[in-house]
C-alpha cells in the first residue's frame, strides 16, 4: 500500500482545538473507513481537506467572504 503526503492534516507541534461530529448509519462509516484505510489516509485528515477546500471554494464564489 503506497502512502502519499496530503498536506491537509494539522501541522506538526500544533494542537487540535476542535471538532465536529458527524452522525451516518453504521453501514455508510464502515464502507468510508474500508475505502479511506485502503487509500492509506485518515478519516480525519481527509475530511479537514474537504472542509478546508469547501471553505476556499465560497471564498472563491463570494469574493473573499464567507457569510
Amino acid at each position: 500500500m503506497k502512502q502519499t503526503s496530503s498536506h491537509c492534516g494539522r501541522p506538526a507541534g500544533r494542537k487540535k482545538t476542535a471538532k465536529i461530529e458527524v452522525v451516518i448509519e453504521p453501514a455508510i462509516k464502515e464502507e468510508f473507513m474500508k475505502i479511506i484505510a485502503s487509500e492509506g489516509k485518515t478519516a480525519s485528515v481527509e475530511i479537514g481537506c474537504w472542509i478546508r477546500q469547501y471553505i476556499k471554494d465560497m471564498q472563491a464564489e463570494n469574493g473573499g467572504v464567507v457569510r
